[in-house]
């Protein structure tokens, strides 16, 4: 199997049925994903977002935990990959994935418990690192900054 780094990029954020989400595009060239490609992951994208999340020890911090998330929308080899990943209980990432053909695009929820492939999770580290520096960490969370705070554009993947 041999290796080579992908292309990332931010995109601004965007609300989705009251969640703020912070998008990422993962691609093989620098092209960024076509238009209509894109569109079909947005209007796919509210499928994948929590159903009412009702833990009963953790109902309170889900009352008091904003409604924040980021996807990686990502154009591989052999298809498209759709990773919603939303904030929860204000520390837990919850997620749901979708995939489609590339010739046709066509999302569908995936059922296996993926979570993303070596080029998606760069996002996912940076994300994490990011709700703690902005969200968690202060005495009162600065979503702003956390909006404000991506993976810079360019390859990822690498070791």
């Amino acid at each position: 199997m041999s290796f080579t780094e992908r292309h990332s990029r931010p995109l601004p954020a965007t609300l989705v049925d009251g969640w703020t989400i912070k998008p990422y595009q993962v691609t093989i060239g620098h092209e960024p994903i076509a238009a209509p490609t894109v569109a079909a992951a947005e209007e796919f994208l509210p499928k994948l977002l929590p159903d009412s999340l009702t833990h009963p020890s953790l109902v309170h911090e889900q009352a008091d935990s904003p409604r924040y998330a980021f996807v990686v929308l990502h154009q591989g080899a052999d298809a498209l990959w759709l990773n919603l990943y939303t904030w929860v209980y204000q520390a837990i990432l919850h997620v749901r994935a979708a995939s489609s053909p590339l010739d046709a695009v066509a999302f569908s929820e995936l059922t296996e418990p993926l979570i993303g492939c070596v080029w998606e999770l760069p996002a996912l580290v940076h994300e994490r690192s990011a709700w703690v520096r902005h969200v968690m960490t202060p005495d009162r969370p600065d979503l702003d900054a956390y909006l404000a705070d991506v993976l810079p554009a360019g390859p990822v993947g690498g070791p």
